[in-house]
């Protein structure tokens, strides 16, 4: 009987810990495409708010002195917050911290000025180092993904050296939205992507 007893109990204690760790991975998975969402939004969103200029501006963080200026810092810093969380709350996620930190030098050294020089090291650092997560850091994304990937920001990259309507904007804006698929996919379990599938709470 007491055996029964202990066996009934340690099932109800691990189901409630399954439980735990599902409900867990469902809110971090929530984070992350919010994370995705706000990515894909950002670019948009300044086009949108931008009070004084009719025309899209030759990159994003051209915006910072828009009007209204909290269009341009609020997005940004909720991102560099989502980054930096990311990094923290997932083990083998310490390069979202990186990123969140470069993110937030983005946003704290404007492009003109004395402040250009860590501004750009810090942007490219952002979105160099997003290329390198998402095309080589995940040992386990399949070679097709992978393959389409590297097309993609490829095309951009040739796009802005070589076709002068293809602003530094829109090569944010690609590189963005592949950081989008980046964590929907990951997110979501994709299969053969990342270390979404089989992943435990704990990593």
């Amino acid at each position: 009987m007491r055996r029964m007893m202990t066996t009934m109990a340690t099932s109800v204690s691990t189901a409630t810990a399954n439980s735990a760790g599902v409900q867990s991975l469902a809110r971090f998975a929530t984070v992350e495409r919010a994370l995705a969402v706000l990515c894909i939004t950002i670019p948009l969103w300044l086009v949108l708010f931008d009070e004084e200029q009719d025309s899209i501006r030759g990159s994003v963080s051209s915006y910072y002195d828009m009007t209204p200026p909290q269009a341009y810092y609020f997005p940004l810093t909720v991102a560099a917050m989502l980054f930096m969380f990311n990094g923290i709350v997932k083990t083998r996620r310490f390069y979202n911290v990186v990123l969140g930190v470069c993110l937030s030098g983005v946003v704290l050294f404007n492009m003109d000025g004395a402040t250009a020089v860590p501004h750009y090291i810090f942007a490219v650092g952002f979105f160099g180092l997003n290329a390198i997560v998402i095309l080589w850091f995940s040992n386990d994304v399949s070679v097709t993904l992978r393959n389409v990937l590297i097309v993609v920001l490829l095309a951009a990259l040739l796009a802005w050296i070589f076709i002068d309507a293809f602003t530094t904007f829109w090569a944010e804006t690609v590189s963005l939205i592949a950081i989008a698929a980046h964590f929907v996919l990951d997110s979501i379990g994709f299969r053969g992507y990342s270390t979404a599938a089989g992943r435990s709470p704990a990593t």
